[in-house]
């Protein structure tokens, strides 16, 4: 069996679970450092400092990370910018998942 045949039920999984449940519950604190289990993804956002916020989104069964504000032009300033650039690179993923992961 190929790469490829053994994730497409995984990443279908989470695609479904992405349309059940459209919007990830964040836990922590909001202003400062705060995290979501969402679609089997592992989705952070921290305040480094006043001006920046940190973001990034790992795949939640290997601990992955698959994107992050590191390797972003994105420069979020708020919590909310952070978060929200770390479930659109989550949604990217499901939709265009690299060949391997």
């Amino acid at each position: 069996m190929s790469d490829n045949s053994s994730r497409v039920p995984d990443l279908q999984r989470m695609r479904i679970s992405a349309e059940t449940q459209p919007t990830p519950e964040w836990h922590g604190d909001l202003d400062d450092d705060c995290t979501a289990l969402w679609a089997g993804f592992v989705l952070r956002a921290e305040s480094m400092d006043e001006d920046y916020w940190w973001w990034a989104v790992y795949l939640e069964a290997q601990r992955r990370p698959i994107a992050s504000s590191n390797d972003s032009d994105a420069q979020p300033t708020s919590g909310e910018e952070a978060r929200a650039l770390a479930l659109r690179a989550a949604k990217a993923y499901l939709s265009n998942p690299p060949l391997r992961y």
